[in-house]
C-alpha cells in the first residue's frame, strides 16, 4: 500500500515539471537569434555561391548532353537559351525599331534563365522550281515581271526586319532588283501536262535557310519575301492562306506561284565583303547592320548577285533542297537554371553605343529578333554556325570562343555609355573604378567558356578587371586557364 502511494506521489511531481517556463523559452529564442545573426552573413553568400556553381554545372551538362545526342544520332544537336520572362530586353522604343512595337533593345538588360534542346529541321524539297535568269541580264526584266503580274511594288515583300529601316521610312529596298536572286515555284510541267506538287514555302521556310538548286552547286541563302514581320522570320506574302501576288498564265489558266529571294554567298564585286547587304556587318558605319533602306541612297545593298554555274541559266522544272535552321527537338521540355541565377546577355550588341565598345558579359550569338541563343554541336564537339547570314564573316575569329556569363539577378544592370569610360556595365570596385561610380558587382559570378573549334569547356570565376580593357575577364579562359580559387 505504501509502495503504491510513493509511486503516485512520484507521478504527480513529474507531471508538475512538464514544459518550459516563459523565461526559458525567451532565453532559447534569444540564443537562436544571436547565433543566426553571426552565421547568416557567412551562410547566405555560400548559398549564392552554390547556386551559381550549380548553374554552371547544369549548363555544362546540357552542352555535354547535346554532344552525346549528336554522337547518337550522327547529326548536329544543341541547346537554345531562352530569354528570361522579365529580363527579356524588349522595349517599345528600341533604337531603330517601330515606336509602339515591342522589339529587342540592345540598350536594355537581356538575360536567359532556361534552355531547351534543339536539332536541325529535316531538309525540305517539295515540288519543283523555275530559276529566273533576269539577274544576269537586266534589272528591268524582273521588275517588269512583277509589274506585269500586278505587283506594282515588289519591295513590300522585303521588310525584314523593322530595325533595318530608319524610323518612318516605308519605301523598302527594291526586292527583285539585281541585289537579290529570284526563284519561283514551278506550277506546271509542260512535258507531262500535269501540275507539279505544291512547294508550300510560306510560313514554313524561314529567312536564313539555305537552298541548293538542281541538287548540285553552291547553297544560296533565303532572304525573303516577308510581307508580315514575325520574330521567327518565316517567309510569307501576307497572313497564312494569302494568295501569292505573282500571276502566271499557262495554257490559258492563271496560276499564282510562290517565290523566294536569295543571295549567293559570293563576293561578286570583289570588294572584300560577301553579300554586302546580308553579311551581318555595318558596312556603311551608320549603326544599323545590313540596313534595308537609306534616306538618300542605297549604301549596303550594292553588290549585284549572280547565279553560280552555267547550269542555272533559263532552267525550269528543276529539283531543289532546302536545309533549315535549328528547331526545338520534338517532345523536349524547358530546363530552368537555379531561380536566382541567369546567363547575362546584356551588351549583346555593343555597336548600339558606338564602335569603341565590346560585349562585356556573355559573348554569344544572340538572335536580334527573338533574343534566342542557339548552340549547335557536331558529334566531334565543334560548333555549327547557326547564323541567318550567308557570309563567313558573321562567324569569324570572334566566334572562336562562346562565353556564358552566369550571375545573380541582383548583379544585372542597364548599360550606360559614359564619356571617357571604356565600360558600359559595372565592374568589381577597385582602384580603376571611375570617381563617382555607384554601381558595382557584388554577387557571385562564373564564366563558362566553350571552345567552338574543339568543343572543350572550362569554367572560371570572374575577378580580373581594369578600367581600360573590358575584354580582360575573358583573357584567362581563352588561354585555357580554368578553376576556382575560392
Amino acid at each position: 500500500m505504501n509502495g503504491q502511494v510513493r509511486i503516485d506521489e512520484r507521478r504527480r511531481r513529474q507531471a508538475g515539471r512538464r514544459g518550459f517556463t516563459l523565461n526559458e523559452l525567451l532565453v532559447v529564442i534569444l540564443i537562436i537569434l544571436l547565433v543566426s545573426a553571426v552565421v547568416l552573413p557567412t551562410v547566405l553568400p555560400a548559398i549564392s555561391h552554390r547556386q551559381v556553381s550549380e548553374a554552371a554545372r547544369i549548363l555544362q551538362g546540357a552542352l555535354a548532353g547535346a554532344r552525346d545526342t549528336a554522337i547518337n544520332d550522327n547529326a548536329p544537336a544543341g541547346i537554345r537559351l531562352l530569354p528570361d520572362p522579365v529580363l527579356n530586353g524588349q522595349s517599345l522604343n528600341a533604337p531603330g525599331g517601330t515606336v509602339g512595337v515591342s522589339t529587342l533593345d540592345p540598350t536594355k538588360i537581356l538575360a536567359s534563365n532556361r534552355y531547351v534542346p534543339i536539332q536541325l529541321a529535316p531538309d525540305y524539297s517539295e515540288g519543283l522550281v523555275n530559276v529566273d535568269p533576269a539577274n544576269s541580264t537586266s534589272l528591268a526584266s524582273l521588275v517588269a515581271a512583277f509589274n506585269a503580274a500586278g505587283v506594282a511594288n515588289p519591295s513590300q515583300y522585303f521588310v525584314y526586319p523593322a530595325a533595318k529601316s530608319p524610323p518612318g521610312v516605308t519605301t523598302y529596298y527594291l526586292a527583285g532588283s539585281l541585289a537579290m536572286l529570284y526563284v519561283e515555284q514551278s506550277v506546271y510541267n509542260p512535258t507531262t501536262n500535269l501540275l507539279n506538287s505544291p512547294t508550300s514555302w510560306y510560313w514554313n521556310i524561314r529567312i536564313g535557310d539555305k537552298i541548293q538548286l538542281n541538287n548540285t552547286g553552291i547553297w544560296y541563302t533565303i532572304v525573303g519575301p516577308m510581307n508580315v514581320y514575325n520574330p521567327e522570320l518565316f517567309v510569307n506574302v501576307g497572313d497564312p492562306g494569302t494568295t501569292p501576288p505573282l500571276q502566271r498564265t499557262l495554257n490559258g489558266t492563271n496560276y499564282n506561284p510562290e517565290f523566294l529571294f536569295l543571295v549567293n554567298g559570293v563576293d561578286d564585286n570583289k570588294d572584300g565583303y560577301v553579300d554586302n547587304g546580308w553579311d551581318g556587318i555595318d558596312n556603311d558605319g551608320d549603326g544599323i547592320v545590313d540596313q534595308v533602306t537609306d534616306s538618300n541612297n542605297i549604301s549596303e545593298w550594292v553588290e549585284i548577285e549572280t547565279w553560280q554555274g552555267a547550269a542555272l541559266t533559263n532552267v525550269n522544272n528543276i529539283p531543289y533542297s532546302i536545309t533549315r535552321r535549328p528547331v526545338v527537338s520534338p517532345g523536349s521540355r524547358e530546363t530552368p537554371l537555379p531561380s536566382n541565377v541567369v546567363v547575362d546577355l546584356t551588351t549583346w550588341n555593343p555597336g548600339a553605343f558606338g564602335n569603341v565598345y565590346v560585349s562585356e558579359r556573355s559573348r554569344l550569338p544572340v538572335d536580334p529578333t527573338t533574343g534566342y541563343v542557339d548552340i549547335l554541336l557536331n558529334p566531334n564537339g565543334t560548333v555549327v554556325p547557326t547564323t541567318v547570314y550567308s557570309s563567313p564573316t558573321s562567324f569569324g575569329m570572334g566566334s572562336s570562343f562562346y562565353h556564358f556569363w552566369l550571375a545573380e539577378r541582383g548583379d544585372l544592370y542597364d548599360p550606360v555609355a559614359t564619356p571617357g569610360v571604356a565600360y558600359l556595365l559595372p565592374q568589381v570596385q577597385n582602384v580603376d573604378t571611375p570617381a563617382g561610380e555607384t554601381r558595382f558587382l557584388k554577387g557571385e559570378r562564373r564564366l563558362l567558356t566553350l571552345f567552338t573549334r574543339t568543343g572543350a569547356i572550362n569554367t572560371n570565376q570572374v575577378e580580373t578587371f581594369d578600367g581600360n580593357n573590358p575584354s580582360l575577364p575573358f583573357l584567362a579562359p581563352q588561354q585555357g586557364i580554368s578553376g576556382d580559387t575560392r
